[in-house]
């Protein structure tokens, strides 16, 4: 790129007859060759980004085995540099735009003014289990699905692959056990995203935005008393020093993220290593969500957790509440300009089979 910009600039300084369509043909050339994928035998070398340490289960049983599979795929000519713990930058949507980054993990709660329609894989009651989510997810975010052209083709970016959480869980501090709706009222419970806080809120507790890996120092600090969360995810934070109590029986959403390359680097990428990245992409999707299943109840019982199974007046007292959440998530698309209720039917009734 250093001598693209410098061919350019002399290239500029021409004024003898003919200069003008020299510019333009040099001009041409070196956008050919900046977008042209590279020769079969070239390896390419891929940045990643993404806001988490390399231990953290999003990474370690999804991002990694991707990039694992692809470079034993492609016979080394596939490498990747990984960048952890938000290292490019927290906001890895702008490190793919900027071209910082090539591949970044990207939490679609964290960038609700750049993904406002992501959220509607976290709405309540949208799907049974991880796998199932993640799968309906992936119907309408894969290349050319509804989600990805909505949102992530006119910023550039191409999903790889897609995870949503197992669904969602009011954990909460000693200060109170979440055994019945009067318990969460007044409750400050971190809530990422649209959906998520409309939940919270639904609920009659308070919604606070919180990044995950912040959530350790804001719950000592008793900036949240709890939140809404999967249990995978907190060991992988040591929140398990502060939350004490779970209740199970509403199904309350979760969260989602998505893999993606920039559209910029796709198109450096050979037909050939394209396919290799795709096929590791699938197997890391299915070994993420698989683990998920498997795992999670596994994780509330390791870590202690006091469960509360909360009755079945009780669950459809909180199903009822939470109710109002996907019409009010339509009201604000809508006043957006955005179509949420097509998005809404096309991930109830995707076709699953694709992941």
């Amino acid at each position: 790129m250093r001598l693209s910009a410098l061919t350019l600039g002399r290239v500029g300084t021409l004024t003898e007859p003919g200069a003008m369509l020299r510019r333009a043909a040099v001009a041409l050339a070196v956008t050919t060759c900046a977008v042209a994928p590279a020769a079969a035998e070239d390896v390419i070398t891929l940045k990643v980004s993404h806001l988490f340490n390399n231990e953290l289960y999003l990474w370690k049983h999804g991002g990694q085995v991707f990039v694992d599979e692809a470079e034993k795929a492609s016979n080394g000519r596939l490498k990747f540099e990984i960048y952890p713990s938000a290292q490019l930058g927290k906001d890895t949507v702008s490190t793919l735009e900027s071209g910082l980054a090539d591949i970044a993990i990207v939490v679609p709660s964290y960038s609700p003014d750049k993904l406002p329609l992501s959220s509607v894989a976290e709405l309540p009651g949208m799907y049974e289990n991880a796998c199932d989510g993640s799968a309906k997810l992936w119907a309408i975010l894969q290349p050319g699905g509804m989600l990805a052209e909505a949102e992530y083709a006119p910023r550039g970016l191409r999903p790889l692959f897609v995870n949503v959480l197992p669904a969602y869980h009011i954990v909460t501090t000693a200060k109170r056990a979440p055994e019945n709706l009067a318990a969460l009222s007044g409750l400050k419970l971190r809530a990422n995203g649209n959906a998520m806080k409309k939940t919270v809120s639904a609920l009659g507790a308070v919604p606070v935005q919180v990044p995950a890996p912040e959530m350790y120092d804001a719950l000592g600090r008793g900036t949240v008393d709890g939140g809404l969360y999967s249990y995978i995810g907190i060991p992988d934070f040591d929140l398990q020093d502060h939350m004490k109590f779970t209740a199970e029986g509403p199904r309350l959403g979760a969260g989602s993220i998505s893999y993606n390359i920039s559209e910029a680097s796709w198109a450096k990428v050979p037909e050939d290593l394209r396919q290799v990245m795709q096929e590791a992409a699938l197997k890391a999707a299915r070994n993420l969500c698989q683990w998920e299943e498997t795992s999670d109840r596994e994780v509330r019982d390791r870590i202690g957790l006091t469960v509360i199974d909360l009755p079945a007046e009780e669950i459809a007292l909180w199903e009822e509440k939470v109710s109002v959440v996907v019409d009010s998530w339509l009201d604000d698309m809508k006043s957006a300009g955005k179509d949420g209720a097509v998005l809404v039917e096309a991930f109830r009734n995707a076709d699953t089979g694709g992941m």
